[in-house]
């Protein structure tokens, strides 16, 4: 562990839920509303209890490899030929995730606040951005999710705002629509609580037990999953049903309706917060990429990799610009979520188990 890398247990709590809060913040009551409806709130919820038992998982699996990261287990259990190719795999995963949320950035700037400017230029602004934090290490990146963690706080002050004008007939009555509409949405949910697998590349570099680690982790989780359920439960008591099916981004809608006498418009306000949060989503896909590059060269110089993985990105994200591209995207980026954030973890836990292979602590 160096310097630059240690991080505590209190920071990597916001380094788990920046992980996962980020661009899908604003349309997560949507996505998931279009398949669960009104018991939407529900599937959030089912799907923060399945992220709690990959976080118990991986904890298994942390306890047979306490000082090796995701890409050092790789190597450890296949080889070291099928564990590099497994981590370039694993890489290749994080930047479709990574130009994801880049494009997703670019399209809702475009839309709601810079019309005229060139979504080349937005991607470029948040990709230095993002490396000029990245490049220095895990350290000053944890220090910086806990200082921005405070607009977390201020989505939730002004989602509340709009329970002035609750109406709580729009989730009545709970499960009418039985169980495999609720089931349905946590599919959507999951997209939204991706970045929980970032715990198994940083946890190595905190300073705590693995079960601190475990624990801070399972506060993250139990944190995003009120967050989410929160957001999603306001929407659906704002907009009737067939109002929330016309708007993509519900969120900004709803900020969009208030009234302040010293904000004329809150929704750009919102929206200039919510950036944040998708830099410092996009900061730890960046360095996982980067931590997986330097794995496979053998280096621990994560500088120019750092870079390579942004521009990789950004040549990516640029190519999907229009709503349609970006729903493409979106839709293969899907596919890999479950074979590499789900199936690989339990595959590794599985073979160290077969194979009776653990890491020897001295």
């Amino acid at each position: 562990m160096t310097s630059k890398k240690a991080i505590t247990q209190f920071q990597l709590i916001f380094l788990l839920i920046h992980s996962q809060v980020g661009v899908g913040v604003i349309s997560l009551p949507y996505d998931v509303f279009l398949q669960a409806g009104g018991d939407s709130w529900i599937s959030v919820l089912l799907t923060g209890i399945i992220i709690q038992a990959m976080i118990l998982l991986n904890g298994a699996l942390m306890a047979r490899f306490p000082s090796t990261h995701l890409y050092g287990i790789m190597q450890s259990l296949f080889g070291k030929m099928m564990g590099k190719l497994l981590t370039i795999l694993y890489c290749i995963y994080l930047i479709s995730i990574g130009s994801l949320v880049l494009a997703k950035f670019g399209y809702i700037i475009k839309v709601w606040m810079l019309p005229q400017t060139p979504t080349w230029l937005l991607l470029c602004l948040m990709t230095f951005i993002v490396f000029y934090t990245v490049k220095d290490d895990l350290q000053i990146m944890a220090r910086f999710f806990v200082l921005s963690s405070v607009i977390i706080f201020v989505f939730v002050a002004l989602s509340a705002y709009s329970l002035k004008d609750l109406n709580i007939t729009y989730i009545l009555p709970v499960g009418e629509r039985g169980i495999s509409p609720i089931l349905q949405g946590i599919k959507p949910s999951i997209y939204s609580y991706q970045g929980f697998d970032l715990l198994l590349l940083v946890y190595p570099f905190v300073h705590a037990s693995k079960k601190g680690v475990v624990k801070a982790a399972t506060i993250a989780n139990v944190f995003v999953t009120i967050f989410y359920s929160f957001l999603v439960f306001t929407s659906l008591l704002f907009f009737s049903p067939n109002e929330l099916k016309l708007v993509p981004e519900p969120v900004l809608y709803l900020i969009k309706s208030f009234s302040f006498k010293m904000i004329e418009r809150p929704d750009l306000l919102f929206t200039s917060i919510w950036i944040i949060l998708v830099a410092t989503t996009y900061m730890n896909l960046l360095y996982g990429i980067t931590l997986g590059f330097s794995h496979v060269m053998n280096t621990k110089e994560i500088k120019y990799f750092a870079l390579i993985a942004g521009c990789l990105c950004f040549i990516v994200a640029i190519n999907f610009q229009g709503k349609y591209e970006v729903e493409f995207l979106s839709k293969f980026s899907s596919y890999l979520i479950y074979p590499f954030a789900f199936g690989l973890p339990v595959l590794l836990l599985l073979a160290s188990i077969l194979f009776r292979k653990k890491e020897q602590v001295e």
